[in-house]
């Protein structure tokens, strides 16, 4: 855990912030890339990204802090403090994907080739930003008795490094998506994929959060998200299997 990686006289850099700004030229550089590829207007394909990733910080950003309120209802100016951490996936994922959707509209983008060309980029710099996680200490996990269990400064007890579990599932799906486009699957499945998989680890990473309450029926909040996420998902790759 190391939420302030350098702290030169007034500048600090942050290890959350750091490991978001990096998941973003990472995933920017790959997005260009496969834009390049399928024949698209890499200029434009990069407007539609920043674009997307603005609205989807905002997002993530207004879904953490209304899970958390009483800890900002005192305090709002904290509510923009980014650098302490503190975005919630599916808040971002989507907005960003309803700011792509109005981008592919606007600029006259085929719809799901270019919604799967945005997927394996998500993908990369989702991975970053669970690294950043790791640094400032944030969705850790729980209590731990693995070898590789994990204890942050000021509380050494051993937990799970849920998130380096995440971010390591992220790089094999990351590579996993870019095969699959690759065969250049009917537009569409590869981000049908995606939210099957990630649907289903989010919901199985979810027992061994220790940062997410209990809601009903024994999930959390994002395991009910989930679930719904990857059976629609699911369900729509087999009607496409069927009728192909």
């Amino acid at each position: 855990m190391h939420p302030v990686l350098i702290r030169i006289g007034p500048i600090t850099l942050y290890g959350y912030g750091l490991m978001i700004a990096l998941g973003f030229l990472a995933a920017a550089w790959d997005l260009s890339r496969r834009a390049s590829a399928a024949g698209l207007d890499r200029d434009r394909i990069q407007n539609l990204a920043l674009a997307a990733l603005l609205v989807g910080i905002v997002g993530g950003r207004a879904l953490y802090v209304g899970l958390n309120w009483p800890q900002y209802r005192s305090n709002g100016w904290e509510i923009f403090r980014l650098d302490h951490g503190g975005l919630v996936f599916y808040g971002g994922f989507i907005t960003g994907f309803a700011a792509v959707l109005w981008g592919i509209r606007r600029n006259r983008f085929p719809l799901w080739k270019t919604v799967d060309l945005f997927v394996p980029p998500l993908v990369l710099a989702h991975a970053f930003g669970r690294v950043g996680c790791f640094l400032n200490g944030c969705c850790y996990g729980k209590l731990a008795s693995v070898p590789w269990a994990v204890a942050f400064p000021g509380e050494g007890i051993p937990r799970h490094p849920a998130q380096l579990y995440e971010s390591a599932f992220l790089v094999f799906l990351f590579f996993l998506l870019g095969s699959l486009q690759r065969r250049n699957p009917r537009p569409g499945t590869v981000l049908l994929v995606y939210g099957l998989a990630y649907g289903t680890w989010r919901f199985g990473i979810e027992f061994l959060r220790g940062d997410n309450p209990i809601m009903g029926g024994g999930l959390t909040l994002f395991q009910w998200i989930s679930l719904p996420l990857a059976g629609i998902c699911a369900w729509l790759l087999l009607l496409r299997t069927r009728r192909k």
